[in-house]
C-alpha cells in the first residue's frame, strides 16, 4: 500500500501507534505483525506496539511510558469501539502529559475483524483504518474541557397528554419546568375523545387529574395561549423568546365560570362551546 498524499503537517508529528490483539478478537483475523509493520512505516509515526489487551493496565503503561521517554505528540490505538475505551485511553494520554484531544482511535474489531473472513481482506482494511487514524492526527486541536453553570430547567412545547406527562415527568425529577401551549387550554385532541383506546377507558377520567396537577404543581410555569418565538443559545444555556396573545381578563380573578366568553363580541378561541340548556345540548359556532 502507497503511502502517498502526505500532508506538510505530519513532519512534526510524533506518533505512538498502539495495536490491541483484543484475545482473538482482532488478532484471529487480522495480522498483527502485518498491521504493525505497516503503521510502523507511516508518516510521523516513531513507535509502533501490539499488545494482547491494550486497555488493560500494562496496556496503557505503554502509552503513558512512550509519551515521557519517546516525546510523543500523537497517539494512535487500534482497536475495539471508540464507545466502549476511547475515554479510557485519552485518559492514559493525559495521564502521561498528553492533551487528550491528541488521540485518535481506529475500530478495527467492529469495523473489521468482526465483519470479515478472509485474513488478507481484513488485514488490508485494518491498514486503510489505521492509515486513516494517522492522518488525521495533524489537523487536531488541543482543546480543553471548561466547566459552565448550567440552569436546569426545561421547556416542553405542546400542553397536550403528551407534553402534559412530560412536564410532570420533569418536574417530579426536581427539574423546573415551563409549559408552552398554543391554544387557551392543556389537553390537546385527547380533551375530546370520550374513551382511549384500547381499554376504552374514560379520556377524561385519565386526563383531568393531570391537567390539574400541573396548574397546581410548583416546579411548573404554565403558559397558555402562547407560542415559542425563538430559540437562541447552546446545550446548558438556551434563550427562548416566548409570546404570550393577550388574553383581555385578569387571570388573577377568573375562575372559569365562563361568562366573559358567552358576552364577549370578538372571541376567537375557542371556535364553538357546548353549552346545556336543561336537557337540550346546544353546540354554538362563534365567529369573528
Amino acid at each position: 500500500m502507497s503511502n502517498q498524499g502526505e500532508n506538510a503537517g505530519s513532519r512534526d508529528m510524533r506518533i505512538g501507534v498502539y495495536i490491541c490483539h483484543c484475545g482473538t478478537n482482532i488478532a484471529g483475523t487480522v495480522d498483527i505483525e502485518r498491521l504493525r509493520e505497516f503503521a510502523a512505516s507511516l508518516p510521523g509515526v516513531v513507535v509502533a506496539r501490539d499488545y494482547k489487551y491494550m486497555c488493560s493496565a500494562p496496556g496503557q503503561e505503554f502509552i503513558r511510558h512512550d509519551i515521557g521517554h519517546l516525546s510523543l505528540n500523537r497517539a494512535v490505538v487500534a482497536s475495539c469501539s471508540p464507545t466502549l475505551h476511547e475515554q479510557t485511553f485519552r485518559r492514559a494520554c493525559a495521564e502521561g502529559g498528553l492533551n487528550p484531544f491528541y488521540f485518535q482511535m481506529a475500530n478495527i474489531r467492529e469495523h473489521c475483524s468482526w465483519v470479515h473472513e478472509d485474513r488478507g481482506e481484513a488485514t488490508l482494511k485494518a491498514m486503510r483504518l489505521m492509515r486513516a487514524a494517522v492522518s488525521r492526527l495533524p489537523y487536531h486541536a488541543p482543546l480543553e474541557q471548561r466547566k459552565v453553570p448550567v440552569r436546569p430547567a426545561a421547556l416542553v412545547i405542546g400542553g397536550g397528554i403528551a407534553g402534559i406527562e412530560a412536564a410532570l415527568r420533569l418536574a417530579e425529577a426536581g427539574k423546573e419546568v415551563y409549559l408552552v401551549e398554543r391554544e387557551p387550554t392543556i389537553g390537546g385532541h385527547m380533551a375530546y375523545f370520550d374513551k382511549t383506546f384500547p381499554t376504552l377507558d374514560c379520556a377524561a377520567c385519565i386526563l383531568t387529574p393531570k391537567m390539574v396537577s400541573v396548574g397546581q404543581h410548583p416546579n411548573i410555569h404554565l403558559l397558555t395561549f402562547s407560542e415559542v418565538q425563538e430559540v437562541s443559545g447552546y446545550v446548558g444555556s438556551f434563550d427562548v423568546r416566548i409570546r404570550r396573545k393577550p388574553r383581555y381578563v385578569d387571570p388573577t380573578k377568573c375562575n372559569g365560570c365562563g361568562l366573559c366568553w358567552e358576552m364577549c363580541p370578538s372571541l376567537r378561541f375557542p371556535s364553538g362551546k357546548v353549552i346545556r340548556k336543561g336537557d337540550l345540548i346546544l353546540n354554538r359556532e362563534v365567529g369573528p
